[in-house]
Protein backbone atom coordinates (compact mmCIF):
# COMPACT_ATOMS: atom_id res chain seq x y z
CA UNK A 1 0.00 0.00 0.00
CA UNK A 2 1.39 3.50 -0.96
CA UNK A 3 0.55 6.58 1.45
CA UNK A 4 -0.38 9.72 -0.05
CA UNK A 5 2.46 12.00 -0.14
CA UNK A 6 1.86 15.69 -0.17
CA UNK A 7 3.66 17.94 -1.78
CA UNK A 8 4.34 21.76 -1.75
CA UNK A 9 6.81 22.20 -4.59
CA UNK A 10 5.99 24.08 -7.59
CA UNK A 11 3.82 22.40 -10.24
CA UNK A 12 4.57 23.99 -13.74
CA UNK A 13 1.84 24.84 -15.83
CA UNK A 14 0.20 22.16 -18.27
CA UNK A 15 -0.96 23.15 -21.39
CA UNK A 16 -4.20 20.67 -21.17
CA UNK A 17 -5.19 21.28 -17.85
CA UNK A 18 -8.69 20.69 -16.31
CA UNK A 19 -10.20 22.73 -13.47
CA UNK A 20 -12.03 21.81 -10.59
CA UNK A 21 -15.78 21.41 -10.08
CA UNK A 22 -18.22 24.15 -8.34
CA UNK A 23 -21.24 25.33 -7.43
CA UNK A 24 -23.19 24.07 -10.81
CA UNK A 25 -26.99 22.80 -11.01
CA UNK A 26 -30.27 22.11 -12.88
CA UNK A 27 -33.74 23.41 -11.65
CA UNK A 28 -36.15 21.39 -13.58
CA UNK A 29 -39.54 22.93 -12.26
CA UNK A 30 -42.99 21.38 -12.36
CA UNK A 31 -44.27 22.29 -15.59
CA UNK A 32 -40.41 20.95 -16.75
CA UNK A 33 -39.06 24.58 -17.32
CA UNK A 34 -35.41 24.22 -16.51
CA UNK A 35 -33.58 26.98 -14.50
CA UNK A 36 -29.56 27.23 -14.84
CA UNK A 37 -27.97 27.07 -11.13
CA UNK A 38 -24.72 28.46 -10.39
CA UNK A 39 -22.60 30.35 -7.59
CA UNK A 40 -23.05 33.56 -9.68
CA UNK A 41 -26.47 34.33 -10.72
CA UNK A 42 -28.56 36.03 -8.55
CA UNK A 43 -31.58 33.44 -9.90
CA UNK A 44 -34.92 34.80 -9.43
CA UNK A 45 -37.58 32.36 -8.37
CA UNK A 46 -41.34 32.10 -8.24
CA UNK A 47 -43.51 30.29 -5.86
CA UNK A 48 -43.57 26.61 -6.66
CA UNK A 49 -46.49 24.55 -5.61
CA UNK A 50 -47.35 25.50 -2.12
CA UNK A 51 -43.45 26.33 -1.23
CA UNK A 52 -41.04 29.53 -2.24
CA UNK A 53 -37.94 29.51 -2.82
CA UNK A 54 -34.79 31.55 -1.56
CA UNK A 55 -31.34 31.46 -2.82
CA UNK A 56 -28.68 31.13 0.38
CA UNK A 57 -26.17 33.04 1.09
CA UNK A 58 -24.17 30.00 0.46
CA UNK A 59 -25.06 29.53 -3.26
CA UNK A 60 -27.79 27.12 -3.14
CA UNK A 61 -31.57 27.24 -2.40
CA UNK A 62 -34.16 26.89 0.30
CA UNK A 63 -37.53 25.78 -0.17
CA UNK A 64 -39.82 27.51 2.62
CA UNK A 65 -43.64 26.98 2.85
CA UNK A 66 -45.64 29.18 1.93
CA UNK A 67 -48.62 28.52 3.75
CA UNK A 68 -47.29 31.00 7.51
CA UNK A 69 -44.25 28.63 8.14
CA UNK A 70 -46.68 25.60 8.53
CA UNK A 71 -45.94 22.54 5.97
CA UNK A 72 -48.71 21.31 4.00
CA UNK A 73 -50.43 18.33 4.87
CA UNK A 74 -52.98 17.82 2.37
CA UNK A 75 -53.38 17.76 -1.44
CA UNK A 76 -51.03 16.78 -4.02
CA UNK A 77 -47.60 17.14 -3.79
CA UNK A 78 -45.70 19.34 -6.45
CA UNK A 79 -42.10 17.92 -7.39
CA UNK A 80 -39.05 19.58 -8.45
CA UNK A 81 -35.55 18.18 -9.82
CA UNK A 82 -32.21 19.31 -8.80
CA UNK A 83 -29.26 17.63 -11.05
CA UNK A 84 -25.48 18.20 -10.58
CA UNK A 85 -23.82 17.76 -13.67
CA UNK A 86 -19.83 16.19 -13.64
CA UNK A 87 -17.90 18.83 -12.21
CA UNK A 88 -20.09 20.23 -10.20
CA UNK A 89 -22.08 20.52 -6.65
CA UNK A 90 -24.85 21.90 -4.80
CA UNK A 91 -26.90 22.36 -1.35
CA UNK A 92 -31.00 22.84 -0.97
CA UNK A 93 -32.73 23.08 2.28
CA UNK A 94 -35.85 21.36 1.75
CA UNK A 95 -39.20 22.28 2.82
CA UNK A 96 -39.04 20.74 6.36
CA UNK A 97 -35.69 22.26 7.11
CA UNK A 98 -33.78 19.27 6.22
CA UNK A 99 -30.91 19.78 4.83
CA UNK A 100 -29.17 17.84 1.37
CA UNK A 101 -26.04 18.96 -0.05
CA UNK A 102 -25.25 17.06 -3.87
CA UNK A 103 -22.06 15.70 -5.37
CA UNK A 104 -21.09 16.24 -8.79
CA UNK A 105 -23.68 14.04 -11.61
CA UNK A 106 -26.35 13.23 -9.23
CA UNK A 107 -30.04 14.01 -8.75
CA UNK A 108 -32.61 14.75 -6.37
CA UNK A 109 -36.31 14.48 -7.28
CA UNK A 110 -38.07 16.38 -4.25
CA UNK A 111 -41.68 17.55 -3.21
CA UNK A 112 -41.73 21.38 -3.07
CA UNK A 113 -43.60 20.79 0.53
CA UNK A 114 -44.43 17.65 2.12
CA UNK A 115 -47.99 16.41 1.67
CA UNK A 116 -49.35 13.21 3.64
CA UNK A 117 -47.80 10.86 6.34
CA UNK A 118 -44.23 10.55 5.38
CA UNK A 119 -41.58 12.71 3.66
CA UNK A 120 -40.25 10.99 0.81
CA UNK A 121 -37.17 12.07 -2.09
CA UNK A 122 -35.45 10.13 -4.54
CA UNK A 123 -31.43 10.24 -5.60
CA UNK A 124 -29.17 9.02 -7.92
CA UNK A 125 -25.21 9.67 -7.89
CA UNK A 126 -24.71 10.86 -4.20
CA UNK A 127 -25.79 12.91 -1.62
CA UNK A 128 -25.17 13.98 2.23
CA UNK A 129 -28.16 14.13 4.48
CA UNK A 130 -29.32 16.32 7.76
CA UNK A 131 -32.98 15.62 8.37
CA UNK A 132 -35.24 17.06 10.77
CA UNK A 133 -36.78 14.98 12.99
CA UNK A 134 -40.48 14.36 12.60
CA UNK A 135 -41.60 11.11 14.08
CA UNK A 136 -44.97 11.87 12.82
CA UNK A 137 -43.90 12.36 9.29
CA UNK A 138 -40.66 10.14 8.87
CA UNK A 139 -38.34 10.84 5.92
CA UNK A 140 -37.56 8.12 3.27
CA UNK A 141 -34.73 8.30 0.39
CA UNK A 142 -35.29 6.00 -2.70
CA UNK A 143 -32.33 4.53 -3.97
CA UNK A 144 -32.71 2.45 -7.64
CA UNK A 145 -35.05 0.10 -6.09
CA UNK A 146 -33.81 0.09 -2.50
CA UNK A 147 -35.09 2.19 0.53
CA UNK A 148 -33.37 4.21 3.21
CA UNK A 149 -36.06 5.36 5.97
CA UNK A 150 -35.01 8.02 8.36
CA UNK A 151 -35.39 8.80 11.83
CA UNK A 152 -33.88 12.29 12.40
CA UNK A 153 -30.42 12.10 11.61
CA UNK A 154 -27.03 12.72 9.64
CA UNK A 155 -26.03 10.34 6.84
CA UNK A 156 -24.36 9.95 3.37
CA UNK A 157 -25.52 7.64 0.48
CA UNK A 158 -23.53 6.82 -2.70
CA UNK A 159 -25.29 5.40 -5.16
CA UNK A 160 -23.38 6.19 -8.70
CA UNK A 161 -24.21 3.97 -11.59
CA UNK A 162 -20.59 2.90 -12.08
CA UNK A 163 -20.13 1.65 -8.55
CA UNK A 164 -20.91 -2.04 -7.70
CA UNK A 165 -22.55 -0.69 -3.91
CA UNK A 166 -24.96 1.26 -2.80
CA UNK A 167 -22.90 2.81 0.53
CA UNK A 168 -24.78 4.22 3.02
CA UNK A 169 -22.91 5.71 6.05
CA UNK A 170 -24.24 7.10 9.21
CA UNK A 171 -23.20 9.82 11.24
CA UNK A 172 -25.91 10.62 13.61
CA UNK A 173 -29.32 9.29 14.69
CA UNK A 174 -30.37 5.79 13.23
CA UNK A 175 -31.36 4.73 9.19
CA UNK A 176 -32.36 1.32 7.67
CA UNK A 177 -31.64 0.02 4.66
CA UNK A 178 -34.73 -1.63 2.75
CA UNK A 179 -33.83 -3.90 -0.07
CA UNK A 180 -36.99 -6.44 -1.31
CA UNK A 181 -37.29 -8.77 1.97
CA UNK A 182 -33.48 -7.71 3.32
CA UNK A 183 -32.91 -4.78 5.21
CA UNK A 184 -30.13 -3.58 7.92
CA UNK A 185 -30.31 -1.36 10.88
CA UNK A 186 -27.11 1.11 10.83
CA UNK A 187 -25.51 2.57 14.31
CA UNK A 188 -23.63 5.64 14.30
CA UNK A 189 -20.23 5.07 12.60
CA UNK A 190 -21.44 2.11 11.01
CA UNK A 191 -21.80 1.56 6.92
CA UNK A 192 -24.25 -0.19 4.95
CA UNK A 193 -22.99 -1.62 1.57
CA UNK A 194 -26.01 -2.88 -1.10
CA UNK A 195 -24.39 -5.35 -3.48
CA UNK A 196 -26.22 -3.99 -6.84
CA UNK A 197 -25.48 -7.75 -8.17
CA UNK A 198 -26.64 -9.36 -5.43
CA UNK A 199 -29.06 -7.38 -3.12
CA UNK A 200 -26.95 -8.67 -0.09
CA UNK A 201 -26.02 -5.79 2.73
CA UNK A 202 -23.39 -5.93 4.41
CA UNK A 203 -22.62 -3.64 7.13
CA UNK A 204 -18.97 -2.73 8.21
CA UNK A 205 -17.61 0.36 10.52
CA UNK A 206 -17.39 3.09 8.60
CA UNK A 207 -14.47 5.54 7.82
CA UNK A 208 -17.10 8.12 8.09
CA UNK A 209 -14.32 11.01 7.16
CA UNK A 210 -13.79 9.08 3.61
CA UNK A 211 -17.14 9.15 3.20
CA UNK A 212 -18.06 12.74 3.53
CA UNK A 213 -14.96 13.93 2.29
CA UNK A 214 -16.21 15.25 -0.79
CA UNK A 215 -18.43 17.26 1.51
CA UNK A 216 -16.08 19.35 2.73
CA UNK A 217 -13.79 20.06 -0.22
CA UNK A 218 -11.51 16.98 0.01
CA UNK A 219 -10.72 13.74 -2.08
CA UNK A 220 -9.66 11.71 0.56
CA UNK A 221 -8.73 7.93 0.45
CA UNK A 222 -8.61 5.11 2.71
CA UNK A 223 -6.56 2.07 1.04
CA UNK A 224 -8.58 2.50 -2.20
CA UNK A 225 -7.28 1.35 -5.60
CA UNK A 226 -6.56 3.59 -8.73
CA UNK A 227 -10.13 2.67 -10.31
CA UNK A 228 -11.92 3.73 -7.29
CA UNK A 229 -9.55 7.16 -7.60
CA UNK A 230 -9.79 7.55 -10.96
CA UNK A 231 -13.65 7.34 -11.18
CA UNK A 232 -13.84 10.11 -8.38
CA UNK A 233 -12.00 12.23 -10.34
CA UNK A 234 -13.83 12.02 -13.63
CA UNK A 235 -16.82 12.95 -11.66
CA UNK A 236 -15.70 16.42 -10.33
CA UNK A 237 -13.24 17.29 -13.37
CA UNK A 238 -15.62 15.53 -15.63
CA UNK A 239 -13.11 13.85 -17.29
CA UNK A 240 -12.68 9.65 -18.91
CA UNK A 241 -10.16 7.48 -17.78
CA UNK A 242 -8.35 5.44 -20.05
CA UNK A 243 -5.28 2.90 -19.15
CA UNK A 244 -2.29 1.62 -21.40
CA UNK A 245 -0.82 -1.29 -19.98
CA UNK A 246 -1.05 -3.33 -16.83
CA UNK A 247 -3.44 -1.47 -14.11
CA UNK A 248 -0.93 -1.68 -10.91
CA UNK A 249 -2.44 -3.07 -8.24
CA UNK A 250 -1.81 -0.59 -5.43
CA UNK A 251 -3.80 1.09 -2.64
CA UNK A 252 -3.59 4.44 -1.88
CA UNK A 253 -4.44 6.07 1.58
CA UNK A 254 -4.33 10.16 1.70
CA UNK A 255 -6.21 13.25 1.23
CA UNK A 256 -6.36 16.00 -1.49
CA UNK A 257 -8.17 18.93 -1.78
CA UNK A 258 -10.94 19.20 -4.45
CA UNK A 259 -10.22 23.00 -5.29
CA UNK A 260 -7.56 22.60 -7.47
CA UNK A 261 -6.80 22.03 -11.18
CA UNK A 262 -6.68 18.48 -12.05
CA UNK A 263 -3.34 18.66 -13.03
CA UNK A 264 -1.96 19.14 -9.19
CA UNK A 265 -4.04 16.32 -8.10
CA UNK A 266 -2.02 14.17 -10.59
CA UNK A 267 1.43 15.25 -9.98
CA UNK A 268 0.49 14.20 -5.72
CA UNK A 269 -0.50 11.00 -7.41
CA UNK A 270 2.54 10.95 -9.27
CA UNK A 271 5.03 10.93 -6.37
CA UNK A 272 2.92 7.50 -5.43
CA UNK A 273 4.86 6.24 -8.78
CA UNK A 274 2.10 6.27 -11.11
CA UNK A 275 2.17 8.46 -14.23
CA UNK A 276 -0.70 10.32 -16.40
CA UNK A 277 -1.23 11.78 -19.34
CA UNK A 278 -4.46 14.66 -19.74
CA UNK A 279 -5.27 14.17 -23.64
CA UNK A 280 -8.53 16.98 -23.94
CA UNK A 281 -11.35 15.80 -21.56
CA UNK A 282 -9.43 12.74 -21.31
CA UNK A 283 -6.98 10.85 -18.48
CA UNK A 284 -3.94 8.49 -19.71
CA UNK A 285 -3.11 6.13 -16.76
CA UNK A 286 0.41 5.01 -17.91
Amino acid sequence: EKELVRTERFVPPVIHDIPPGGNKATLTLVDGSTITLDSLQNVDLTRQGNAKIVKLKSGGLAYQAATGGKLQTTGEAAYNIISTPPGGQYQLVLADGSKVWLNAASTLRFPTTFTGKERSVEITGEAYFEIKKNAEMPFRVKVRDAVVDVLGTSFNVMAYNNENAIKTTLLEGAVKIIKGNKSALLQPGQQAALNVTTSAINVREADVEEAVAWKNGLFQFDSDDIGTIMRQLGRWYDVETAYEGKIPDWHFTGSIGRNIPLSQVLKMLEVNDFHFRIEGKKIIVL
